[in-house]
């Protein structure tokens, strides 16, 4: 056994990278590295709101990057961003251009337009430099900070991998080159034969002149394995004939299927691309000419239409996406109660919330991907719905806010930190199978979740190490939190996870490397958060 911890082969079905010029991870002599995991950046185009981070946070991220590199004289480094970067779902642009990610195949060019406009406009505001004052886009920033690193005496690996939000640049081979080369910093035509391999043997396919993006990422020398978490979660991946979710961790199924299951539209799509995106977008649109009308707004209407616009573009923040329902139709309750000359406001954003649902519903797309347990439910509500439209906004509203309270109760385990996963799922996580252990890995990471978690695990073998660790990375984001009292308040959050895999301190005695592991969490306030 190598001072890795590995004991067996490469696990059934699993695949190292192993790139020109960085040393194998199991060999002894390899020198000091440090690898870095974000998830769940979520840059958006901002026609829906932007929430990420990137005004205040980043650029302390990356100088404390650079400095743990000067400080531990790192040979290696490792950023691996664990899906959702680009999020091509939450944008107005789909219900602007009567399109939807499912609707690829039968509006190609459309489909492909959209993504485009998406696409070119989270380059222009999150890979270029700082305009008007505001800070350098992220990746601006972290080209710039590979940059610098190797120029010096740091080799750079930088990896983004597959979520959810980010699967729709799948499907055009020349948005998925625009995010390699504008957002990574990384041209294809460089992208090594290693790279183009790896990625064929993840997904069982040819080498391809623009790889997919990785579904997973290991390293036995750093015991740690990553990959975005969909695969667990009903709502975000595919269910298909021989695997749902549910069943496991089975690359060599998905493999058979062509990963259709993450690389194909799923339920969440309707919902965060549908029903949520389509709703904030169509409701803003109506909500911003009224500034402008003759006679023009009181003080009253004018300080609600403020208001509810920025609350649109903070619905995002909700986890899951049916509280963003909640949270509007408390909204409408509140303005029911207000002045006479509200009343256009509340009647736009409860006729255009009552529309979005009824829409949703509709779609066929909605209930052919639902989960198998939900769709009987959607299909009832369809026809509910429609009865109910002869009772009144009142009678609806209360029936959405009861439906959408149950399907939040129903993605239990997975988006609320008093319901993590259970030792059983844990068990069944890819870094705490058997023969993954046996290769030498010691943590599991994911994202998607948003809720950052760590958990503490023990198995009898191998008998040289038998204490695991389960991270989720959390999500980098803004948030709107409780203020006492009854109030609410924006800050800015953010995980990062660090390992350490350092040479002997004292080389010539031949002793153990130093291995240790560490997260970061962020929490930011500030007055711009303050004033929106």
């Amino acid at each position: 056994m190598n001072d890795t911890g590995q004991q067996g082969g490469l696990p059934a079905h699993y695949f190292q990278l192993q790139q020109p010029g960085f040393s194998d991870p199991t060999d002894p002599g390899r020198p000091n590295r440090l690898c870095i995991c974000f998830s769940d950046i979520h840059f958006t185009d901002g026609t829906v709101g932007t929430q990420n981070a990137e005004e205040t946070t980043w650029d302390k991220v990356f100088d404390r990057i650079r400095q743990t590199c000067a400080d531990e004289a790192i040979g290696e480094l490792f950023v691996i961003l664990v899906g959702d970067v680009a999020d091509m779902l939450r944008s107005g642009r789909w219900a602007a251009n009567g399109v939807y990610p499912w609707e690829q195949a039968n509006k190609p060019a459309l489909f492909g337009e959209t993504l485009d406009q998406i696409m070119q406009e989270i380059i222009r505001l999150h890979a270029q430099p700082g305009q008007d004052g505001k800070p350098d886009g992220f990746f601006f920033q972290l080209h710039k900070l590979c940059n610098d690193l190797q120029s010096g005496p740091t080799k750079v690996q930088l990896l983004a991998l597959l979520g959810n939000h980010d699967r729709p640049i799948l499907g055009d081979e020349a948005i998925l080159k625009a995010f390699y080369e504008q957002c990574l910093g990384q041209p294809t035509a460089g992208l090594t034969t290693e790279y183009r391999q790896w990625i064929g043997n993840i997904y069982g396919t040819a080498a391809q002149d623009v790889p997919w993006l990785p579904f997973y990422w290991g390293d036995p020398g750093f015991r740690l394995f990553v990959t975005h978490g969909h695969w667990r979660d009903k709502d975000n991946s595919r269910s298909v004939p021989g695997w749902q979710a549910g069943d496991g961790w089975k690359p060599d199924i998905w493999q058979a299927l062509r990963y259709t299951p993450f690389s194909e539209p799923c339920f969440g799509d309707s919902v965060a691309a549908g029903m949520l995106s389509g709703f904030i977008y169509r409701t803003k649109q109506q909500l911003r000419p009224l500034l402008q009308t003759d006679p023009a707004p009181n003080a009253a209407e004018r300080t609600e239409i403020e208001r509810l616009t920025k609350i649109l573009d903070e619905l995002d923040l909700y986890r899951p996406t049916y509280l963003a329902v909640d949270r509007i139709i408390k909204e409408i309750r509140r303005l029911r109660a207000m002045p006479a000359e509200i009343q256009r406001v509340r009647k736009i954003i409860e006729n255009e919330l009552l529309n979005s649902l009824n829409l949703w519903l509709g779609w066929p797309f909605t209930l052919d991907s639902a989960p198998s347990g939900r769709r009987l439910l959607l299909l009832a509500a369809r026809w509910i719905a429609r009865l109910l439209k002869l009772f009144g906004a009142t009678i609806e509203l209360w029936f959405i806010d009861w439906l959408m309270k149950l399907l939040a109760r129903l993605q239990t385990g997975l988006f609320r930190s008093d319901d993590g996963p259970s030792l059983a799922e844990m068990q069944g996580f890819p870094a705490f199978l058997p023969g993954y252990r046996d290769y030498g890995f010691r943590i599991h990471g994911e994202g998607h979740t948003h809720v950052a978690l760590e958990e503490e695990l023990y198995f009898n073998g191998p008998t040289d190490h038998k204490s695991y660790t389960y991270i989720n990375f959390g999500t980098w984001r803004n948030q709107v939190v409780p203020a006492r009292p009854a109030k609410y308040r924006r800050r800015g959050i953010g995980r990062a996870l660090w390992v350490l895999d350092q040479r002997p301190a004292d080389q010539a005695s031949g002793g153990a490397r130093r291995f240790a592991c560490w997260v970061d969490d962020m929490l930011s306030w500030d007055d711009r958060l303050d004033r929106l």
